[in-house]
C-alpha cells in the first residue's frame, strides 16, 4: 500500500499538467468522531481498464492531508516517481472534493491551507533542482545513509560522445585501481527522474561494498551479494521501472553541451 503525506516537496503543478492520472470516482464521507474537520474518503481511480481503490483523509494537525491507494501496482502505469504521482492524484481528488456543498466549512480550510502550502514548496524546487544533481551531495548522503561512510572513492561526471549511441551506453562505471566513479553526463537532463541518477551512484558504489571475484575463471561483478546490497536503495523498483521504458531516450546526445561535460 502506498501513502503520500504533505511534507513532500515537488514540481506539482508542472508534473500534473502532464499525468494522466485516471478517471476518479469519488465515494461517500465519513466524518471523524468528535471533530467537525476532519473525514475520510474512499474513491476509485480507474486508469487503462482497471479499478484502483484509495482513500484520502483531512484533519487537523500535520500530516493535514493523508492519501493512502491500496494497490501499488497503480503506480506501474507511469514513468513518473511515485511520490510525484501521489502529489498529482492528491491534488486531482482535494480539487473535486472541495466542489462538494456537503464539505464542513473546517475541512474546506484545512484543504485549502494545504493546497496553498503545496503552491509556496513548489517556489523552492527551481532553486533545489540544481543541488538535487550534485554528485558529491549524492555520494555523501548515500555514504552515511547506506554504507556507514565506509566508501573511500572520488565521483565526477564522464565526458559525453556528440553522437547518437546505436544500442546502449553505460550509465555510469567504477574504476577500481583509481577508486574513482564516473556518471554519464546524460542523467543530468531535466526528463530523467532523480531516482535513476540516484541509483546510478548507488550501483557504483556497490561495487566497492561488494566488489568482484574470480570465480570458474570468471570475473562476477553482480553477484549475489552485490545484487542484495543494490535492492537496498529504497527507491530501486521505481528507478529500474524508469530505466526498463526509457532506456531509448538516453541514447540521443545530452542537450546540454560541453560546458555541462566534465573529463
Amino acid at each position: 500500500m502506498a501513502c503520500r503525506m504533505n511534507a513532500l516537496k515537488r514540481p506539482v503543478q508542472t508534473l500534473f499538467k502532464t499525468l494522466s492520472l485516471g478517471t476518479l470516482s469519488l465515494g461517500k464521507y465519513r466524518m471523524d468522531a468528535g471533530e467537525s474537520s476532519g473525514f475520510t474518503r474512499m474513491f476509485t481511480i480507474k486508469k487503462n481498464g482497471m479499478d484502483f481503490v484509495a482513500q484520502i483523509r483531512v484533519r487537523p494537525g500535520n500530516p493535514a492531508v493523508k492519501l493512502e491507494i491500496f494497490n501499488d501496482s497503480y503506480f506501474d502505469e507511469f514513468e513518473q516517481p511515485e511520490a510525484a504521482v501521489l502529489d498529482g492524484l492528491a491534488r486531482k481528488v482535494l480539487a473535486q472534493v472541495s466542489k462538494d456543498n456537503a464539505l464542513p466549512e473546517g475541512a474546506l480550510s484545512l484543504i485549502q491551507e494545504y493546497l496553498e502550502e503545496l503552491d509556496s514548496s513548489e517556489a523552492e524546487v527551481a532553486d533545489e533542482t540544481y543541488a538535487e544533481r550534485d554528485l558529491d551531495a549524492i555520494f555523501a548522503r548515500f555514504n552515511n545513509e547506506y554504507f556507514d561512510n565506509r566508501i573511500q572513492a572520488k565521483i565526477m561526471w564522464g565526458r559525453d560522445v556528440k553522437s547518437r549511441n546505436k544500442s546502449g551506453f553505460r550509465y555510469g562505471s567504477y574504476d577500481e585501481g583509481k577508486k574513482l566513479i564516473r556518471i554519464h553526463p546524460r542523467l543530468k537532463q531535466d526528463f530523467v527522474p532523480l531516482s535513476v541518477l540516484e541509483l546510478t551512484v548507488y550501483h557504483e558504489m556497490c561495487h566497492q561494498f561488494a566488489p568482484s571475484f574470480k570465480k570458474n575463471g570468471t570475473w562476477q561483478s553482480h553477484h549475489p551479494e552485490f545484487k542484495k546490497k543494490e535492492r537496498e536503495y529504497k527507491n530501486f523498483k521505481e528507478a529500474r521501472h524508469w530505466e526498463k521504458h526509457n532506456w531509448h531516450r538516453l541514447l540521443l546526445p545530452s542537450s546540454e553541451h560541453a560546458e555541462a561535460v566534465t573529463a
